[in-house]
């Protein structure tokens, strides 16, 4: 039985990839890969890795692209822990809405993570960080100075490195 997904037409992240470096949020791209910071800023840099082609959960990546990803991913958390000292890096990734898949095209999240930063420890309790009042850094549609500031840090550690 195929994995209930979300519904968005179009793609937000094929948008994304259409968009090219042209993003607000665009941090790196290669041929295979895109790394925007996430819209979402529960942890400042907090990152998505993603393919370019659409492929809806990690079961329809190929191979390639399974470790095109993890290279980027790789690359952008090297890059975090030079810009932000933080005290853990958190990779996870959501196959299917059971488990809070939100847009319907594979997405690595990557994570600076602090031990105050509310999440606690494991994998994130994103219900929870939800409910709570949210600073506008957690809102995906508002584009903040402090998001602007982390993009030009990432981007400075990709290109020296």
């Amino acid at each position: 039985m195929p994995l209930q997904l979300p519904t968005m037409e179009p793609c937000h992240f094929c948008e994304c990839a259409l968009a090219g470096t042209q993003g607000w949020n665009f941090v790196a791209r290669d041929e295979q890969v895109l790394t925007l910071l996430n819209g979402r800023q529960y942890e400042v840099g907090q990152c998505i890795v993603l393919p370019v082609r659409h492929a809806p959960t990690l079961l329809e990546l190929n191979d390639e692209e399974c470790g095109a990803v993890m290279r980027a991913a790789r690359r952008v958390a090297a890059a975090m822990v030079e810009a932000f000292a933080p005290d853990g890096v958190l990779v996870y990734q959501n196959n299917g809405e059971a488990v809070g898949q939100e847009v319907p095209h594979f997405h690595l999240h990557v994570v600076p993570r602090r031990l105050a930063g509310g999440w606690g420890s494991g994998p994130p309790r994103l219900a929870e960080v939800m409910a709570a009042d949210r600073p506008e850094s957690t809102d995906y549609a508002r584009i903040t100075d402090g998001k602007l500031a982390a993009i030009a840090q990432l981007q400075r550690r990709l290109k020296s490195g």
